[in-house]
Formats: structure tokens, sequence, C-alpha cells
């Protein structure tokens, strides 16, 4: 029981890590630089948006190339 969650611990604590720093990252720049919330709700629409994008492409690569390998 114990060797699972801490299993479970270590997989999840870098993502989870990541996503804290980010948040930090992002609230320093809205109090410390009076960036305004609207332009970070744009920005990270179009991060979104831009890896939505690039993940259609590779999709549509992956599905190319398996056609033509037949």
């Amino acid at each position: 029981m114990v060797n699972k969650y801490i299993k479970a611990y270590k997989r999840y604590r870098t993502p989870v890590l990541a996503v804290v720093a980010t948040m930090m990252l992002v609230c320093s720049a809205v109090w410390s630089f009076d960036v305004p919330w609207q332009d970070i709700a744009e920005y990270l629409l179009l991060c979104v948006l831009g890896v939505g994008f690039i993940a259609l492409l590779a999709a549509a690569l992956v599905f190319t190339v398996n056609k033509l390998r037949g």
C-alpha cells in the first residue's frame, strides 16, 4: 500500500511542481510588473492554440506516413 503511494507520488511530483512553478511566475509577473490578467489570459490562449496546431500537424504527418507505408 505504501509502496503504491510512493510510486504515484514520485510519478506526479515533477509535473505538479512544474505547474506550480509556472503559476508562481505568472502571478509574480502580474503582481510585480502590473501586467493585466487579460494579457496573461490572451497569451495563454495563444499558447494553447499554438500547441494544438502543432499537435494536429504531427497527427496529420503520422497519419500520412502510416498510409504511405501501407
